[in-house]
């Protein structure tokens, strides 16, 4: 004992002398713009000892008075500094040559970073200027077409109250799943991240990249880091404002030739009966205005009445006009669309502080009469240390957005779905919107579509005839009547308290909380229920509330050691994810009792009144770490565990483990391989069990809110889970090439991909006798695998001209439905109006995910169609319908983009083209479109030069080819005519001429430039730090499209459209300033 007391003493007493010698050094690496140099490396000359910059640039080391600290990092020239008296170094480093690389950061789970150079897996990072090359509406919008394996699902611009879906590698489930969205470590819905705010975006896809996120993260995670610090000079305050017009840009092309309605013209008789003013009518001819078609005649300048002649109390009332073409009625419809979009930030600090505070103003006049959106947001950021060891702070988003406005592009809407679908092609929209709000004597809004015509008039019923709309109202009255508000308010961000003992060991305690509140009202005006008779449209009230709230609290362990060339990083922590949501809604039914009294007890049946609440946890452990040797070798891994608390008490934790490792086999190339300036090779793989949702492990019961006979009602559930129900389990294999040529000129990344997620819960047909008549199994299986690419150059750099550009570039070489369940060989993915007659969306075991399948043309063995009775005139003339044709995936076998920068002599010029090829979709519009005669080919030209219109005795009609259909080999060669021909497709439900590829190449973003050299402009030098100015366009130019009617990059839905809204195009301003 008394040995090892000696022993220990002598111990003690060394270490003392040691300590003694060795002193504690703090500092910062920046480069020489004053940004901090992330993931720097510090090494004591002539020794083995060393440690890393965290991403900040900063770093702590241990060493003897007088050491030499050397301080290199990728992308600048080393430095050494001689360690004096002083305890704290700030070091500037110089910009290294052309070949040496710059070091790319990865932001992770958690808020980690890490080198890209030892990432082992496909994880894009997108800077702010990429991102923000035009300022986008939404962050979906920013990043179409700039990351490989995205496909940019888009909506028009007309619906404020939507985005952009991103579908990442291709289908994965049985829905059409995304990715999650992180804003600096908290999960929020990317409708409310504000573009502005953001400095990088790292995009994970698969199950190795995400298995930290869990099981929310099963179809990818974008993680956005916000801007923490402004410029370094001046006062730190910047002023973004710019301002886009918006105009429609993509409508359906119509034909011009033929008025509406169904038929020839109609003379019209007056009688006594009628208002005097018409009598100045009789004897004279208008078109048939009941019929919302327009198979009407021929438009030539004749003389007739319009719709508007029969409505008394405007100038035109009981005159006659010109029948005219209106070529451009649909496009003057949509009004000019005015975004101002304003952003002020205050950003600064000092030593171990700093701050930025951003407001955003954007408000949008719609291109929908009476549409607007005003969004306010404020973003604040706060760090400072309290003394050596702890820092606090704080990431707080607040944002507020109010938007009024109809936005339905589904069949027969009032805009888009009467343009596109029942229209009358002579409509003046000048002179609509002259007699918007006009009123009848008996008080109705009249229509162009009268109940019936002017020759039977019933003075004792005006509105059942001409004074009241039979399918359709004054389009602009309907918007100006109508009145839905809804409003969202999301808060979002975090506060952490973190320990730094030094610059190997760390601990970050964070609480994140993530709360929307939305509310709704709609009020559909009684005048539009009496002022139309078979519109469908009920006066009523709705209201509702939903209430979301989310709080993490995550504590996060860090230790990073440099132990001679081996480099060594672990993480470990926990996380307590609480979830609540709560939603309330009522709506009268069936009209109001009182008119104008909007209130659901005005309801004329019993009111629909809707209510849930759901409550959620879950809890994690969770460590991760990366192994790197001499910067050439490393391994990464990862392992979660949760525990849910939608899974079964006995059985609810998941395991999501992932590892991967990357080689820089260029460190030993050298001279041999002079055009490699680096090469890496990776792979990885990693495993994620996806949760249940809220309520899928329960039986669903029901209590209705009204009674029968003082009995109240309940609904039973029909539907049982398996006691063994669990998510399914995604898994992920990549592997890929880093590479970059030509001193660093041009640079190349390779990355390969297969995933399988097994055990997809689907829910299949049982037996009654069970008491139940479906239950839901674990069975479904998909698999996807395919190539990205990513290619970037900098081809030109001077010193007066600058050019560099990327190209992303992926291919789905497989997606397909492995499994569906035993004795389910389809399941319905999507379907719009009319969906089992034309067209809908399925997964098929076997086949690629998402077929588009529906009503086709059935053809012999020879692939002629098969031709049968005209329904309408008799003989040869009609196709046969084929209801299961297969017209393939919905989803892109390829999809990229092309972004290129210019710079010369403070001009600048960025350009971002994205494009996709292959996929499907179904079009509604136009099938009722060239059923009702307003599409172009109703009124086309035929093969033997006469409009496919007239008769098919004087040459006109439409030429149909094929076998008769009795036999399946007699050749039939007729004209028929147009009306019966267009008319077919509903009646034999063919949707095949209106299916078509999703294939698009698109100019998405253009901005030209000027770096206003503003030290060069006297006094304002010393207020302005920078100016530039910019004149952008959005979708100025879709430079190719298989569906001539609509922007493909816009469905707005996955099987196809229902009733489309227009592709638009913006042009406008950008002005920023740096004070």
């Amino acid at each position: 004992m008394r040995k090892f007391l000696s022993l220990l003493a002598v111990l003690v007493s060394f270490a003392v002398s040691v300590s003694a010698q060795t002193k504690r050094v703090s500092g910062i690496v920046r480069d020489n713009t004053g940004a901090p140099v992330p993931f720097a490396t510090i090494s004591v000359k002539s020794t083995n000892q060393g440690t890393t910059a965290d991403v900040e640039g900063r770093f702590t080391i241990n060493v003897r008075p007088g050491a030499v600290l050397v301080i290199s990092a990728q992308g600048l020239k080393s430095q050494e500094v001689t360690v004096g008296d002083q305890d704290e170094i700030s070091v500037s480093l110089e910009a290294g040559d052309a070949s040496t690389l710059t070091e790319v950061v990865v932001t992770t789970a958690f808020g980690v970073k890490k080198a890209a150079r030892t990432t082992p897996y496909s994880a894009q990072v997108i800077s702010d200027e990429q991102l923000n090359t035009i300022r986008q509406p939404n962050l979906n919008n920013a990043l179409a077409g700039k990351v490989a394996g995205v496909q940019f699902r888009g909506q028009s611009p007309v619906a404020l109250n939507r985005e952009g879906f991103l579908r990442i590698r291709g289908g994965q489930s049985l829905g059409d799943v995304g990715a999650i969205y992180v804003v600096d470590g908290t999960i929020v819905n990317s409708f409310d991240i504000n573009p502005d705010d953001v400095e990088d975006i790292t995009v994970l896809k698969g199950a190795n990249a995400t298995a930290l996120f869990g099981s929310r993260a099963a179809n990818g995670a974008i993680v956005i880091t916000t801007k923490k610090k402004g410029q370094r000079q001046g006062i730190g305050v910047e002023l973004n404002q710019g301002i886009t017009f918006d105009k429609v840009y993509i409508l359906p092309k119509y034909q011009n030739r033929y008025a509406g309605g169904d038929g020839d013209f109609i003379q019209f008789n007056y009688n006594a009966n009628m208002p005097a003013e018409w009598q100045a009518l009789d004897g004279k001819l208008h078109h048939d205005f009941t019929d919302d078609a327009s198979w009407g005649p021929k438009i030539d300048g004749q003389e007739y009445i319009p719709w508007y002649a029969f409505i008394p109390g405007h100038s035109r009332y009981g005159k006659t006009a010109r029948l005219t073409p209106q070529p451009d009625n649909a496009r003057d419809f949509w009004e000019t669309g005015l975004t101002n979009n304003t952003n002020v930030s205050f950003a600064g600090g000092s030593n171990g502080a700093s701050y930025r505070v951003s407001y955003t103003n954007q408000t949008i006049k719609g291109m929908l009469p009476n549409s607007a959106s005003a969004r306010h947001n404020l973003f604040t950021t706060v760090s400072f240390d309290l003394g050596k060891y702890f820092t606090v702070g704080t990431n707080v988003t607040m944002s507020t957005q109010k938007i009024r406005g109809e936005f339905n592009d589904g069949y027969s809407n009032q805009s888009s779905g009467g343009f596109n679908q029942w229209f009358h092609r002579d409509l003046d929209m000048g002179i609509m919107k002259e007699l918007r709000g006009l009123r009848t004597p008996i008080g109705t809004y009249p229509s162009w579509n009268f109940r019936r015509n002017p020759n039977a008039w019933n003075a004792n019923d005006p509105r059942q005839s001409v004074w009241g709309g039979n399918y359709w109202y004054n389009f602009y009255t309907y918007f100006d009547l109508i009145d839905n508000y809804q409003r969202r308010d999301r808060f979002f961000g975090d506060a952490f308290l973190q320990f730094k003992l030094n610059n190997e060991f760390r601990v970050k305690a964070t609480i994140r909380k993530n709360q929307l509140t939305t509310n709704y009202e709609d009020i559909v005006p009684s005048a539009l229920q009496t002022s139309g008779v078979q519109t469908g449209v009920i006066a009523g009230y709705s209201t509702g509330q939903t209430y979301y709230q989310e709080y993490n609290y995550e504590l996060v362990a860090s230790y990073n050691k440099q132990i001679g060339d081996l480099a060594i990083g672990v993480n470990a922590g926990a996380n307590r994810l609480t979830i609540k949501s709560r939603s309330v809604s009522a709506a009268t039914s069936n009209g109001l009792k009182i008119e104008n009294l909007y209130s659901i007890a005005n309801s004329v049946n019993p009111p629909s009144i809707g209510n849930s609440r759901s409550q959620e946890a879950a809890n994690s452990l969770f460590a991760f770490g990366d192994f790197e040797y001499k910067k050439f070798v490393s391994l990464t891994w990862a392992l979660r565990n949760d525990w849910y608390s939608t899974l079964p008490a006995k059985n609810n934790d998941l395991l999501s483990p992932s590892v991967g490792a990357a080689f820089i086999f260029s460190e030993f190339t050298g001279s041999a391989i002079p055009w490699l300036s680096y090469g890496k090779v990776f792979g990885s793989w990693g495993k994620k069990p996806k949760t249940l949702n809220f309520n899928q492990l329960a039986l669903a019961y029901s209590v209705g809110a009204n009674t029968w006979n003082g009995n109240f009602l309940m609904g039973t559930p029909d539907n049982t889970p398996d006691p063994n129900l669990v998510g399914s389990l995604v898994t992920t294999w990549e592997a890929g090439l880093d590479l970059r040529f030509l001193n660093n000129k041009l640079g190349l990344n390779i990355t390969y991909y297969s995933e399988d997620n097994n055990g997809e819960p689907v829910t299949v047909s049982v037996s009654g006798v069970s008491g139940f008549t479906s239950k839901t199994i674990n069975a479904a299986e998909f698999h996807r695998e395919g190539i990205e690419i990513e290619f970037n150059a900098r081809p030109i750099t001077t010193k007066n001209f600058e050019w560099s550009f990327t190209k992303t570039f992926s291919y789905l070489i497989d997606n397909t439905v492995r499994k569906i369940a035993d004795g389910l060989p389809s399941y319905t993915l999507s379907a719009g109006s009319f969906g089992t007659r034309f067209a809908r969306a399925f997964h098929f075991e076997g086949r690629q995910w998402g077929i588009l399948k529906g009503g086709g043309i059935k053809r012999n063995a020879d692939g002629q169609p098969l031709i049968t009775t005209n329904g309408f005139s008799g003989g040869l003339g009609w196709f046969v319908g084929d209801p299961n044709k297969e017209w393939g995936s919905i989803v892109p076998k390829v999809t990229g983009g092309f972004q290129n920068f210019f710079d010369f002599k403070g001009f600048t010029l960025g350009l971002t083209i994205d494009y996709q090829f292959g996929g499907k979709f179904f079009s509604l519009s136009e099938q009722w479109g060239t059923f009702s005669g307003l599409m172009e080919p109703t009124a086309a030209i035929n093969d033997r030069g006469k409009n496919v219109r007239d008769d098919v005795a004087d040459g006109g009609g439409v030429h149909v080819r094929g076998v008769d259909a009795a036999d399946e080999k007699t050749p039939v060669d007729v004209y028929i005519s147009a009306y019966d021909y267009f008319h077919q497709f509903y009646y034999q439900q063919i949707a095949e001429p209106f299916v078509h590829d999703l294939s698009y190449v698109k100019l998405r973003e253009v901005s030209l430039g000027y770096k206003i050299p503003v030290h060069k402009i006297g006094k304002l030098g010393k207020v302005f730090q920078g100016a530039h100015f910019s004149v952008i366009a959005r979708n100025p130019w879709l430079i190719y499209r298989d569906s001539e009617n609509f922007d493909p990059s816009e469905i707005s839905s996955n099987f196809g459209e229902d009733g489309q809204f227009p592709g638009t195009r913006s042009i406008g301003f950008n002005l920023k300033l740096n004070f």
